[in-house]
């Protein structure tokens, strides 16, 4: 039951990147990481299996999860730049522009960024798909074995911890870098290894409860914030604890969900939430942007043009789910049933 908490965790980058609310967007984009790392393996120990065939259905399911959504609001996202001109890219997102070369358009048309760092890349229709290429390429991993047992999960978090290190170590910061693969591997390896140590991760829940973790998530980052307006000389420090906190905190989440999500709310609830969580994630510079240059002189944000941006997003949301998902869920259902004939299914 992760739906509510992925819109939670969408909605959480729109107010960082709109409201410009320090740390929280970075804070949502490691905890979606710790979430798919713990989703991706389970669903490959669970749904698909690591043969050749479960590979091929589990790729198949993932491509079905993210493309035909992303090129349709892709294709929207176009039109509004088409519409705008420079207006985006001079005062909303500089990147945020049509590509104009082969290279490019192809990186906009599959979310592989052929860079170290993705966030980086100059030219991305919608710019928050950075964090989509570190999906994929951990999603890849995942399904070739990276987590595939306990042994090798707890390899994979240890040098993952390692590279951060010695990154540490070096820069004397002790900064969890942002939009960089290497660095993104720590909190994808976490999810993996609390899937296969849930039993123990439930045994500290149940010590400190569940509601305490919770609590001690949103305090985290409600703490952060506070401290940027009223202490923004030390805020760097705080914002730089608060990372360490909530990867610990968002692996805590991650748990208590799975056991206890259910108890919060419906599946239809969660489900209508977890749905909207993706296209709102893509297309809210889109949105936010439309709004803008539609109600402000100069392309400028406010909560005004937060909330009606906000607003459009979701609307546009819920037409492409209605639309464009609803249709492939059916499609990835029975994806989902041909692997089960091996594996017991489990919904992802």
């Amino acid at each position: 039951m992760f739906g509510v908490y992925r819109f939670i965790l969408a909605v959480n980058v729109v107010i960082y990147h709109v409201l410009d609310v320090a740390s929280i967007g970075p804070y949502a984009v490691y905890s979606f990481f710790v979430l798919s790392g713990f989703l991706m393996t389970m669903i490959m120990n669970e749904s698909y299996g690591y043969s050749l065939d479960g590979f091929k259905r589990y790729a198949l399911n993932r491509f079905l999860r993210l493309y035909p959504v992303y090129w349709c609001l892709l294709l929207v996202g176009v039109c509004i730049i088409l519409l705008l001109g420079n207006n985006v890219s001079a005062g909303f997102h500089p990147k945020m522009i049509l590509p104009n070369d082969i290279a490019s358009t192809a990186a906009n048309l599959t979310m592989i960024y052929p860079v170290f760092e993705p966030v980086t890349y100059p030219v991305r229709i919608s710019p928050a798909t950075w964090a989509l290429c570190i999906e994929i390429a951990f999603y890849i991993l995942i399904g070739l074995g990276l987590s595939r047992s306990p042994r090798i999960s707890s390899l994979w978090l240890l040098l993952s911890f390692s590279w951060v290190a010695v990154t540490v170590y070096k820069s004397g910061y002790l900064f969890l870098e942002y939009g960089n693969v290497i660095q993104a591997s720590l909190p994808f390896s976490i999810g993996a290894w609390i899937y296969h140590y849930q039993s123990l991760v439930g045994k500290l829940i149940q010590l400190v409860r569940a509601k305490t973790v919770v609590f001690l998530y949103s305090a985290n980052i409600v703490f952060v914030v506070l401290c940027q307006v009223f202490i923004p000389d030390k805020a760097w420090f705080v914002s730089m604890l608060g990372t360490w906190v909530n990867l610990l905190l968002s692996a805590l989440m991650t748990i208590v969900l799975f056991q206890y999500g259910s108890q919060c709310f419906s599946k239809k609830v969660d489900r209508f939430f977890g749905d909207l969580s993706y296209p709102v994630y893509l297309f809210h510079w889109s949105g936010v942007a439309l709004v803008s240059w539609t109600i402000t002189d100069n392309m400028s944000k406010g909560p005004l043009v937060f909330l009606l941006g906000l607003g459009l997003t979701i609307l546009v949301s819920l037409v492409v789910n209605k639309y464009v998902n609803d249709y492939v869920e059916h499609i990835r259902k029975r994806v989902r049933e041909k692997a089960s004939q091996a594996i017991p299914t489990v919904t992802d």
